[in-house]
C-alpha cells in the first residue's frame, strides 16, 4: 500500500433522483410466467444428493430455490451447483481438485491472444505444461481450483468461490439476482480478471428456469472467446443426449468429450436446444433441457458469426459422470464492454420438455448492450459503515450501471481492522509476488508473460462486501457529473492515485 486516502461524503442538495439498484441491471426478456409460486432460502440445508467423498456442500451454498417439480442450488459464484427434477439430481458428482468449479453450468470466458499461444507451446512441450499453468488465461463464474497448477506453495487452501458482491431475491417475479467476480480459473496466476458477471435465475412455471445474465468487462484485456453456458449432466441420471436440428427435428447423439472430433454443430444448423433424458421412447421419461438459441443475425465480424456453436460430449469414466455440453460464441469483448446473455433450463417429462425448449429458442442468445446513464444508486454512510439500503438523504449516489466510460467502485472490508475500503480497484488488498517468465526467450510471444505477478485474492483476510455502483475517473465533456472528493474522513479508501472519482450530479 502506497497511502491511506479517505473519502468524503457528499450530501446531495434538494431535487428529484431516479434511483434505482446495481441489481436492476437485467434488460426486460419479454417472457411471461405462468401462476405458480417458488421460494428461497440464504439458509443451508443439504440438497439430498450424494456427491464425491471429500467435498462438503455447505462449502459452496448461497442460495436454494425451489420451483414446481425442481429444486436448485446456487453456489457463492453464482453457478447452478445442484439441479434436482424428477430425474434425481443432475450434476455431476464432481471432482475433489475443482469441487464445483467445472462441471456446473455457468460462464467461461478467455482471451485468444494471450492463451493460444501457450497451449501451443504446452501440447508441444507437455512437461512444461505445471511450471507455465500460472500463465494461463482463464475465467470462471464458479471460482478457482481448489489445487490451482498443481504446484506446491502459493495454491489456495481451500475452495475460493468467485465473490458475490450483492444478491435479491424477488417473491414477486420469483427471481433470485446475484452479482460475481468472476475468477482465473488457475491460482496461482499472472492474470487479473476484470469481469463482473449479473446473474437472474427466474422461475418461469412449468418447469422453466430462465437465466438472464449480464457479463461487463471493466478489465484491460481484451475477451474474445465465450463459453454460456458451460455446463452438462450427470449422465448415471440422464444418459441419452437429443439435439435439435435447424428443420425442426430432433435425435439422439453419441460422443465422446475431448479435444479430437468433439461433436459439434453450428448454431445455423442447430435448432437452439438440447435435451437429456433417461428413456428415448417414453414421453413421459424424465428429462431436463438446455434452450441456448440461435445464432445472432448481426455480429460484429463474419468470424464472430460463423464459430458459434454448441458442443457435446460423454466424459465419462472412473471419475467423470459428466455429459458436457457448451455453447461457444467468438466476439470481441474490449474493456468497458457488456453482453446481454440468455439461457434456460426445462425440467419434466420429455414431451413437454422439448416443446417447451422449442417455443423458447427466440428468446435466448448472446448480444451487446449499452447502458444510460439516468438510473442512480444511492450510497448511505450510518454509523460509520457503508450500505446501500436506507432512508432520506443518501450520502452520495453512483451510477447504477455500466455507462460508458465508466468503472466500478467496490466495497472491500479488511477483516483483521474491520475497516471497510472503497475503491475502484478489487485487487487493493491483494498480496503479489513476481512469477519468472519459464518460457524459453526465443519465443516470438516471450514478452507477453514478461514482468508478471501473480496474486493471491483469496487470502482469508479480504472481505469483498459489495458492488457500490460505477463512476468517471476523468470528467466526461458531455455529461453534468460533480466530485466525489478524495480526503480524510471516516471510510478508508485504497484508491492511492491522486485522482477524483467524478459522480452523477445533483438534480
Amino acid at each position: 500500500m502506497k497511502c491511506s486516502l479517505y473519502i468524503v461524503a457528499l450530501l446531495f442538495s434538494a431535487g428529484v433522483v431516479q434511483g434505482a439498484s446495481v441489481l436492476d441491471i437485467f434488460p426486460d426478456t419479454g417472457t411471461a410466467p405462468v401462476a405458480g409460486s417458488s421460494s428461497c432460502s440464504f439458509d443451508y440445508k443439504a440438497s439430498g444428493s450424494t456427491w464425491t467423498e471429500g467435498i462438503h456442500e455447505e462449502q459452496v451454498f448461497l442460495a436454494s430455490i425451489q420451483g414446481d417439480g425442481w429444486k436448485m442450488g446456487v453456489g457463492k459464484g453464482g453457478q447452478i451447483y445442484s439441479l434436482r427434477g424428477p430425474f434425481g439430481e443432475s450434476v455431476p458428482p464432481q471432482r475433489v481438485e475443482s469441487p464445483w468449479n467445472d462441471e456446473v453450468w455457468q460462464a467461461v470466458i478467455t482471451s485468444e491472444p494471450l492463451i493460444a499461444p501457450l497451449q501451443d507451446y504446452q501440447n508441444a512441450n507437455p512437461k512444461e505444461r505445471a511450471i507455465t499453468t500460472p500463465l494461463m488465461y482463464f475465467v470462471h463464474q464458479a471460482g478457482i481450483y481448489t489445487k490451482g497448477a498443481g504446484m506446491e506453495n502459493g495454491t489456495a487452501p481451500a475452495p475460493f468461490y468467485s465473490p458475490c458482491l450483492r444478491k435479491r431475491w424477488n417473491p414477486e417475479t420469483r427471481t433470485l439476482e446475484l452479482v460475481n467476480w468472476m475468477q482465473q480459473a488457475r491460482t496461482p496466476c499472472v492474470w487479473k480478471s476484470g469481469v463482473l458477471i449479473y446473474t437472474a435465475y427466474r422461475d418461469l412455471g412449468e418447469g422453466i428456469i430462465e437465466v438472464n445474465q449480464v457479463l461487463h468487462n471493466f478489465g484491460s484485456e481484451k475477451l474474445t472467446f465465450l463459453n454460456v453456458p458451460w455446463g452438462g449432466v450427470r449422465q448415471s441420471s440422464l444418459p441419452h443426449t437429443i439435439m435439435s436440428r435447424a428443420d425442426g427435428s430432433w435425435a439422439e447423439e453419441i460422443g465422446t468429450w475431448g479435444w479430437v472430433d468433439l461433436p459439434t454443430r453450428t448454431l445455423k444448423d442447430a435448432g437452439g436446444w438440447e435435451a437429456w433424458t433417461q428413456n428415448t421412447g417414453n414421453e413421459a421419461s424424465p428429462s431436463l433441457a438446455l434452450v441456448f438459441g440461435f445464432q445472432r443475425d448481426k455480429m460484429d465480424e463474419e468470424w464472430e458469426a460463423d464459430s458459434q456453436v454448441i458442443r457435446w460430449g460423454s466424459a465419462n469414466s472412473e471419475t467423470r459422470d459428466y455429459q458436457v455440453t457448451e455453447r461457444i460464441c467468438h466476439i470481441n469483448v474490449e474493456e468497458g464492454d457488456s453482453l446481454s446473455i440468455r439461457w434456460y433450463l426445462v425440467a419434466g417429462e420429455f414431451s413437454k420438455v422439448w416443446k417447451h425448449a422449442a417455443n423458447l429458442v427466440d428468446k435466448a442468445g448472446v448480444s451487446r448492450i449499452q447502458f444510460d446513464a439516468d438510473k442512480r444508486q444511492s450510497v448511505w454512510i450510518v454509523d460509520g459503515k457503508v450500505v446501500t439500503e436506507g432512508n432520506g438523504k443518501p450520502s452520495f449516489e453512483l451510477f447504477a450501471f455500466p455507462v460508458e466510460g465508466t468503472v466500478p467502485v467496490f466495497l472491500l472490508k479488511d477483516k483483521r481492522t474491520v475497516k471497510q475500503i472503497i475503491s475502484t480497484d478489487i485487487y487493493a488488498m491483494t498480496e503479489s509476488e513476481p512469477y519468472p517468465n519459464p518460457l524459453p526467450e526465443e519465443l516470438p510471444f516471450y514478452s507477453i508473460y514478461n514482468d508478471r505477478s501473480i496474486y493471491k485474492q483469496y487470502a482469508p483476510h479480504i472481505g469483498y462486501q459489495n458492488l457500490l455502483g460505477y463512476a468517471f475517473k476523468k470528467k466526461p465533456a458531455s455529461m453534468k457529473v460533480q466530485k466525489l472528493a478524495v480526503s480524510k474522513t471516516k471510510i478508508l479508501s485504497l484508491d492511492t492515485e491522486a485522482y477524483t472519482l467524478w459522480i452523477p450530479a445533483a438534480k
